[in-house]
């Protein structure tokens, strides 16, 4: 599934400079087209979100049954959140043995195990030096007008993430609609940021400050990605 004609050797004196990189064209370009087809049309999202301190999960239907009345508290209680600095909203597909691996949705599965097979665990130790890499999780995400990710770090107390990635499934992104892999300082002077662009994979070191930037209403289309952690021994 990767593409066997990346420079390895650039890109891991790029990952050296500043403990992130871009690397384009990372995928086989049948897999990265086959994998933004059944997310744009075959994946059964869940809507993600961080309510009442604990993470939410509500599928399609269930988030469809809520009436006027709970749905605009639930808005307001993730706007007044936000305000804060302090959560996300989105729709996430996360991988675990229980998913389906038939069909279209079983594709995304053998996407996943690939990501914990010794030649992409290898590659990614190979780039950033980093020798003690031994799985990968992985959730699918499509973000769409009004959701986003707030700023904060990935580095949880208790966990062995070493560096989060995102490969990126979206062909055509204006950066005026948000969605934007934004970086900071660590006192949240925004420094750069990444737009979304198909077949791209984002690695970075989990103290780097982030953030994905407000999807705008205009935006044209869906932000599409796989996105996780590469965790160490």
């Amino acid at each position: 599934m990767l593409n066997p004609d990346l420079d390895r050797e650039r890109l891991t004196e790029e990952f050296r400079h500043d403990q992130r990189i871009l690397v384009e064209n990372i995928l086989r370009p049948e897999v990265a087209e086959r994998i933004r087809a059944i997310c744009a049309d075959k994946v059964p999202f869940d809507y993600v979100y961080f309510l009442d301190g604990a993470v939410r999960l509500s599928s399609a239907g269930q988030m469809a049954s809520f009436g006027a009345e709970k749905k605009a508290e639930i808005s307001r209680a993730l706007a007044q959140n936000a305000t804060q600095g302090i959560g996300y909203l989105y729709c996430g597909y996360v991988m675990n043995e229980g998913r389906t691996r038939r069909g279209d949705l079983g594709f995304l599965y053998e996407m996943f195990k690939y990501l914990n097979s010794p030649g992409m665990l290898g590659f990614i130790e190979q780039i950033t030096g980093r020798r003690d890499i031994v799985r990968a999780d992985a959730q699918y995400t499509r973000y769409s007008a009004g959701q986003y990710l707030t700023r904060h770090r990935d580095d949880i107390e208790g966990t062995t993430r070493r560096l989060a990635y995102v490969f990126g499934f979206t062909r055509r992104w204006h950066p005026d609609w948000g969605g934007l892999l934004q970086f900071y300082e660590d006192d949240g002077t925004p420094r750069d940021a990444w737009v979304p662009a198909f077949n791209r994979l984002s690695l970075f070191d989990i103290r780097h400050v982030h953030s994905v930037s407000y999807v705008t209403p205009f935006a044209g289309e869906a932000r599409l990605s796989l996105t996780g952690w590469f965790y160490g021994k």
